[in-house]
């Protein structure tokens, strides 16, 4: 298989925007392809985490369940990475992703994107970047959350001041 369908891939990244042809090239040849059959299992809720994957041609599901235990899926297409959490900290999976037809995926492992913000400057300020918008993006989630939960207690009188 070319790479060209993986530098492709890999350009239209948040994470690895800023880095020029020759160094997505070495990224692509660096990173581990994998073929899964439909129905096969690519990680499980408590697995450890190490890499992330990014879908080259095929379809999967993720998996998971929310807080009441009901079963929630997503549907995963080419282009979509998988599990980048991994790539910044060690951890365990929080959902499983199994194959739905045949899948090919470029494996990107946390010690090799480790190497790379080290090696290539201009992609650890795109990682910075990213990390701060999606802390952004939760503080203004969790600022949402308080003031509905502040409004929720001023509807049923209870919370702040309710007992003054």
């Amino acid at each position: 298989m070319s790479l060209e369908p993986a530098i492709e891939m890999l350009k239209r990244l948040e994470l690895f925007s800023g880095l020029d042809p020759v160094r997505l090239e070495v990224v692509a040849f660096t990173c581990e392809r994998r073929e899964y059959a439909p129905g096969a299992t690519l990680f499980e809720t408590g697995d450890e985490a190490d890499c992330a994957y990014l879908i080259l041609d095929g379809e999967a599901a993720m998996l998971a369940r929310d807080d009441s235990g009901a079963a929630q899926a997503l549907r995963l297409d080419r282009g979509d990475l998988i599990g980048e959490t991994a790539l910044f900290e060690p951890g365990r999976r929080v959902t499983t992703v199994r194959a739905v037809s045949s899948l090919h995926t470029l494996r990107i492992g946390r010690d090799m994107f480790q190497r790379l913000i080290g090696e290539f400057p201009e992609m650890a300020g795109a990682v910075a970047s990213r990390l701060a918008g999606r802390l952004a993006l939760l503080g203004r989630e969790l600022s949402a959350l308080g003031d509905r939960l502040d409004t929720n207690a001023r509807v049923t009188g209870k919370g702040r001041g309710a007992d003054e």
